[in-house]
C-alpha cells in the first residue's frame, strides 16, 4: 500500500494535470495587464507614419505632381541685346545697337501633352508608394502573428513545465518509498531539458520577429514588443475567388500603376507624333539710329520690326526612333498588364484553396485530435490511480496533449499568415473590407 505522503502527492499532481487538461491555450497570454495589449491596428498605423522608405516612396510621388506647371508652361523668351563699336550708317542714321526679344511656341498639343506625361508619371510612383505600403502591411503582419504564435506555444510550454516539476517530484517520492522506477524520474528530467530547448528556440525566434517589427516601425529598440497579443479569428470572406479577382483588379496598386503606364505610353506615342510638326517663334527687334550729318535724311529715326521663325523638325530618323520608342513601350505595358491579371488569379485561387485547408485542420484539432486527446488523459490518469497503468504511460499521454495544442496554434499562425497574404492580394488592409464598396 502507498504511503500517506505519496497518496497526497498523487492527488496533487492529478489535480494539477486536470487543470492542465482544461487550460485554454490562450491562458498564458490572458495574464498580461489589459493596458500592455500589443495591437495590430496601432502598429500598422505607426508604420504608415514613421516607415522612412514608405516616407520616401511618397514624398517623391508628392515631388513628381509639380512636374506639370513645369513641363506645360511656355518656354522662357529670348532678350538680345547688340551694340555695334562702329556704328553702321543708314539713311536714317547711324545704327548703333539692336534689342530683340523673340518667344517660341510649341506646336498646339505639345504643351498639353508633356503635362499629361508629368501627371502620369506622379501617378505611377503614387501607386508604387502604395504598392510599397502594402508590402510593408504584410510584412508587419507576418511578424505580428509570428510573435502571437511564440506566445502561445511559449505558454503551453510554461505549463507543461510546471506540471513536470510535479511530475518529477511525484516520482522521486514513489521511487523512494519503493512504489515507482527511476526511469520515471529521468523521464521527467529529460522532459523538462527537451522544453527548455523549445523555449530557447522560441526566445530566439521572439527576438527575429520583435527586430523585424522594429525596423518596419522605425523604433530604436525591439524590446517595446514584449506585451501580449490577443487575436481573434479573423473573418472570412464569403465572396469567391472570382469575386476577389475582380477585386484585386479595382483595389491593387500594381494595377492602377500599369493604367496609369500605359496612359503614359500613349501619351508618350501622341507627342512622338507631334515632334514631326515645326515650333514657332515671334520675335520683336528694335533699333536705336543717332542722327547724322553724312545724309540729309539722317535724321536719327528709331526702327522697329517684327518678324516670326520656324523650327523645322528635319532629323526624321531621331523622331521616328522616338515614336517606335514610344509603341514598343506601350506593348511592353499590355504584357505587362496581361502577366499580372494572370498572377492575381492564380494568387487568389491558390491562397483560398490554402485556407480551405486550414479551416479543416483546425475544426480537426478542435473538435476531434485535442478532445480525443483530453478523454485519453483523463482515462490514463483514472488508470494511473488504480494501478493499472505506469507514471510514464500517463507522461506520453499528457506529451501528446502538449504536442496537439501546438500543432494548433502553429496551424492557427499559419492561418493568420495565409490570411494576410491573401489581404495582401485583393489590396485591401482587412478582409472585413473585402466586400465594401
Amino acid at each position: 500500500m502507498k504511503s500517506r505522503p505519496t497518496s497526497l502527492f498523487v492527488t496533487f499532481l492529478l489535480s494539477g494535470v486536470t487543470m492542465l487538461v482544461q487550460v485554454d491555450p490562450a491562458a498564458a497570454q490572458d495574464r498580461a495587464p489589459a493596458d500592455t495589449v500589443l495591437r495590430l491596428g496601432d502598429l500598422l498605423a505607426e508604420t504608415r507614419a514613421n516607415n522612412p522608405r514608405l516616407r520616401t516612396a511618397y514624398l517623391e510621388a508628392e515631388a513628381l505632381a509639380t512636374k506639370r506647371d513645369q513641363v506645360s508652361a511656355l518656354p522662357d523668351p529670348t532678350v538680345m541685346f547688340m551694340w555695334q563699336p562702329y556704328p553702321m550708317l543708314t539713311a536714317h542714321g547711324e545704327q548703333r545697337t539692336q534689342l530683340k526679344a523673340e518667344q517660341m511656341f510649341p506646336f498646339p498639343g505639345k504643351l498639353g501633352l508633356q503635362g499629361e506625361i508629368a501627371d502620369r508619371t506622379a501617378d505611377v510612383a503614387r501607386s508604387q508608394a502604395e504598392t510599397l505600403q502594402l508590402d510593408l502591411e504584410l510584412r508587419v503582419k507576418q511578424a505580428y502573428y509570428e510573435l502571437y504564435r511564440i506566445q502561445q506555444v511559449k505558454g503551453l510550454v510554461d505549463l507543461f513545465q510546471e506540471k513536470l516539476g510535479d511530475f518529477e517530484e511525484v516520482a522521486s517520492i514513489q521511487y523512494e518509498v519503493g512504489t515507482g522506477a527511476q526511469q520515471a524520474i529521468l523521464k521527467a528530467q529529460l522532459e523538462k531539458n527537451s522544453l527548455t530547448q523549445i523555449k530557447l528556440d522560441l526566445d530566439e525566434r521572439q527576438r527575429t520577429a520583435a527586430e523585424m517589427l522594429a525596423r518596419l516601425l522605425n523604433r530604436p529598440s525591439s524590446e517595446t514588443f514584449d506585451a501580449a497579443i490577443r487575436l481573434e479569428k479573423p473573418p472570412v470572406s464569403e465572396l469567391t475567388a472570382s469575386a476577389l479577382f475582380e477585386l484585386a483588379v479595382r483595389k491593387r496598386p500594381e494595377k492602377a500603376a500599369l493604367d496609369s503606364e500605359a496612359s503614359l505610353a500613349d501619351a508618350e506615342i501622341r507627342l512622338a507624333r507631334k515632334n514631326y510638326w515645326p515650333d514657332f517663334g515671334l520675335n520683336v527687334t528694335y533699333f536705336d539710329i543717332a542722327p547724322s550729318d553724312a545724309v540729309p535724311s539722317a535724321m536719327g529715326t528709331d526702327a522697329l520690326e517684327i518678324g516670326a521663325s520656324v523650327k523645322i523638325p528635319l532629323q526624321r530618323g531621331r523622331l521616328g526612333a522616338s515614336l517606335e520608342e514610344a509603341r514598343v513601350r506601350r506593348s511592353q505595358v499590355m504584357a505587362k498588364q496581361e502577366a499580372l491579371e494572370s498572377e492575381f488569379r492564380t494568387e487568389i485561387a491558390d491562397l483560398v484553396n490554402q485556407l480551405s485547408q486550414q479551416e479543416e485542420q483546425m475544426s480537426l484539432f478542435l473538435e476531434t485530435l485535442i478532445p480525443q486527446a483530453e478523454i485519453t488523459l483523463q482515462a490514463t490518469l483514472s488508470d494511473y490511480t488504480t494501478g493499472r497503468t505506469d507514471f510514464l504511460n500517463l507522461l506520453d499521454t499528457q506529451r501528446m496533449l502538449f504536442s496537439l495544442r501546438t500543432g494548433y496554434e502553429n496551424i492557427f499562425a499559419r492561418y493568420l499568415q495565409v490570411t494576410s497574404t491573401l489581404e495582401r492580394a485583393i489590396g485591401v488592409t482587412s478582409l472585413a473590407d473585402a466586400g465594401r464598396p
